[in-house]
């Protein structure tokens, strides 16, 4: 089965520092801009399944990114 070669942009979360703030010291807090690079797996309504690499028998390392979270989705010609 031949697989897209995709480029995703995504916002992740982000926590900030563990332990107690003083609320007039809080820095801005923002979701985490991400890029993956892979091959799509599964595009679904809800979410993109995403493989790093792939072989003729094995995938490795697989990404769920949710749809909502999807800034920009591009698809690499051949």
């Amino acid at each position: 089965m031949k697989y897209k070669k995709v480029q995703i942009e995504w916002l992740d979360s982000k926590s900030g520092p563990s332990g107690w703030e003083y609320k007039d010291e809080l820095s801005i807090l923002e979701p985490t801009k991400c890029l993956t690079l892979g091959f799509m797996l599964e595009d679904r309504q809800a979410y993109k399944v995403i493989a790093q690499s792939i072989s003729d028998t094995q995938i490795y390392s697989r990404i769920a990114i949710p749809t909502e979270c999807i800034v920009n989705i591009k698809i690499w010609e051949e």
